[in-house]
């Protein structure tokens, strides 16, 4: 390995090892964490301190010997900026280095085209960047409730916004440029599966998604299965039930077409002004919850067990809006589950609510937006060095 290679990689993991610790830590639990000398951590460390990264805490006593210097990523100093694209919202949240959020702002009500969606992302955009306007801006995430192609340029198809090959990135650009640093576009349940692999590090789980639509991720051993074309755990166009109804993609007999946001509002006879995260509390009021918790559980209890006996997984994860009726939920789920998958044969399915963290496809979309500074934080340290690097 090249000596700069060698030292992005050092200074890499040391930043991880900082993200990853969730407390303040010594040099020398840097060094214990990175399995690098000490002497080389703290050179390291000095690098990213002046870069801004990395900032130190009054040090503490800790009887005999020199005090211990507390380490944090540094408060404050940069901007990554998160989106969410939903049928009937659009968010957006800005978050420094420590994922502490700085400014959030969000439009409700379904946009009319994708070009008033992505002109309404680039205006939260533009006032969360208002918000921190002195801190340079490590770039923009978007989160979209559906496929998007192996090259990141189009949004391929996202039935629930009535989407097919939309140039998101492009339009984002076209708005934002150049302010906005780096733009992506990822699956929302790519984004939103990450809060819940922190939970469970090392663990093997299926991760299912209620929001605009049902979506999923196939986690193994703490890392997300992408498949071919990052399609993996597209979990909402399962067929459970041939020849059924009619999806929003086209098909007939999905998943979603069953449990999505908009199918449950219709069975329920919910009114379209009814919000994604408002949708549970409308459900309890509805005369035919009972009828409906029913659909979910078999149509999700089928589609649960086809992708267990695939993955050989024993471990199911209930987000978004499915995770508040977990409990209702599940003995239905579980039925069907353990009469249709092999993996029941071997001992209890465990169906797990998700944690409850609010928005978390945002809050993905804002954590993936920084991970440029853990994986190459040399080119942040050139960037602090230069006048214009520092007020960017």
């Amino acid at each position: 390995m090249q000596s700069t290679h060698l030292r992005e990689h050092n200074l890499s993991a040391v930043l991880r090892a900082l993200q990853a610790a969730g407390e303040p830590t010594s040099r020398a639990g840097l060094a214990s964490l990175t399995r690098l000398t000490k002497p080389t951590v703290s050179k390291l460390v000095e690098e990213l301190i002046g870069a801004g990264l990395i900032s130190e805490g009054d040090p503490i006593s800790a009887g005999a010997g020199r005090p211990m210097v507390p380490l944090r990523p540094a408060a404050g100093t940069l901007l990554a900026i998160g989106l969410e694209i939903a049928a009937d919202h659009v968010s957006c949240l800005g978050v420094d280095l420590t994922g502490s959020e700085l400014s959030r702002r969000t439009v409700y009500g379904r946009a009319a085209s994708a070009e008033e969606a992505i002109a309404r992302a680039a205006q939260l955009v533009r006032e969360v960047r208002a918000d921190a306007p002195d801190l340079p801006v490590v770039g923009v995430v978007a989160a979209v409730p559906g496929r998007i192609s192996p090259d990141g340029r189009l949004v391929l198809s996202a039935p629930n916004l009535d989407w097919t090959d939309v140039p998101l990135v492009e339009g984002l650009r076209t708005h934002l440029a150049p302010e906005a640093g780096d733009i992506v576009a990822l699956n929302d349940n790519r984004l939103s599966v990450l809060t819940e692999i922190d939970r469970r590090p090392g663990e093997s789980f299926l991760y299912v998604r209620g929001s605009t639509g049902v979506g999923g991720a196939v986690v193994l051993e703490g890392s997300v299965l992408e498949g071919t074309h990052g399609w993996a755990g597209e979990l909402g166009h399962t067929v459970v039930e041939p020849g059924g109804l009619t999806c929003r993609c086209g098909r007939r007999g999905c998943l979603e077409a069953y449990i999505s946001y908009h199918a449950l509002v219709e069975q329920a006879g919910l009114g379209p002004e009814v919000r994604i995260e408002d949708l549970v509390d409308e459900l309890s009021r509805s005369s035919s919850r009972t009828e409906v918790i029913g659909v979910i559980g078999r149509s999700l209890g089928l589609a649960i067990a086809n992708a267990l006996n695939i993955l050989d997984l024993s471990t199911v994860v209930l987000s978004g809006y499915l995770a508040p009726i977990a409990e209702e939920i599940t003995p239905v789920v579980r039925e069907t589950v353990t009469a249709h998958a092999l993996a029941a044969e071997a001992g209890p399915i465990s169906i797990e609510r998700s944690d409850t963290t609010p928005d978390p496809a945002l809050r993905g979309a804002a954590r993936a937006a920084l991970q440029p500074v853990f994986d190459a934080p040399g080119a942040w340290i050139s960037r602090a060095a230069t006048p214009a690097g520092r007020t960017a």
